[in-house]
């Protein structure tokens, strides 16, 4: 079996913005399907997890795109486990349209939890992860660490129905969404996203209270969403051009 997966998909209306052109969360989505396709075919998915009270977390994530693909367009995304730890694992990403051409990239750090502890697993346990390691690197720079971001809230959010994945938490892609909102239409018309990283600090569930704090410097954004008891819930640092 090839350490590199291939995934083909064809953007529908529900995956692209106003500029008929694939949103971030909805990119965002895609890349993780293509991980849970990948996984699942090599014995350590969602399906297998399921029965055994675990499921993966994504904690950290990169993006960078040198153009989002349009509505109708097919892309493939390629996906790979780069390294196995004890307590993480790198799965890289690199994202081609229909001819065959990079348009981007990504990296993505995981953990495995229990679903009643929460707490996390030791990787090295896991029936066939430690093999799928290929050791190819990823396609861009790995996402950081990114710095807490105390000033200028910008607005409160209440975690909802619509916000919930069956984990029963806050979709990851959500939070993508709550941040993306704050900028203006004539803002996203007029720019594009270059690069995006994600640092997934805490879970958040169902009615649950958050504040979005937001600092901005020339064509680099920071966001951070935290509970009302301040815990830091996710950073996010974009880069626009």
């Amino acid at each position: 079996m090839s350490v590199i997966g291939k995934y083909p998909f064809q953007l529908s209306p529900q995956d692209c913005d106003f500029r008929e052109q694939v949103s971030l969360p909805a990119l965002g989505d895609l890349i993780l399907q293509a991980a849970g396709k990948s996984a699942d075919e090599k014995g350590f998915g969602m399906q297998k997890l399921n029965t055994e009270n675990r499921t993966w977390v994504v904690s950290r994530m990169a993006i960078e795109m040198d153009r989002f693909p349009k509505w109708k367009e097919w892309i493939n995304i390629e996906t790979w486990v780069e390294e196995v730890g004890r307590a993480a694992t790198t799965r890289n990403f690199r994202i081609t349209d229909n001819n065959g051409t990079v348009i981007g990239g990504a990296s993505t750090l995981w953990a495995m939890i229990d679903v009643t502890t929460r707490r996390a697993i030791d990787l090295q346990t896991v029936e066939g992860l430690s093999k799928a390691a290929s050791g190819v690197p990823s396609i861009i720079e790995k996402p950081r660490h990114l710095p807490s971001v105390e000033e200028n809230m910008l607005k409160n959010h209440e975690v909802s129905y619509s916000d919930i994945d069956f984990n029963r938490h806050a979709n990851s892609m959500k939070y993508v969404e709550w941040m993306l909102d704050c900028f203006s239409l004539d803002w996203h018309q007029k720019h594009a996203i270059k690069r995006c990283e994600l640092n997934f600090l805490h879970e958040v569930f169902y009615g649950d209270k958050v504040a979005i704090f937001h600092k901005h410097q020339e064509e680099l954004s920071l966001f951070e969403i935290k509970r009302t008891d301040d815990n830091g819930i996710c950073r996010m640092k974009l880069e626009w051009q």
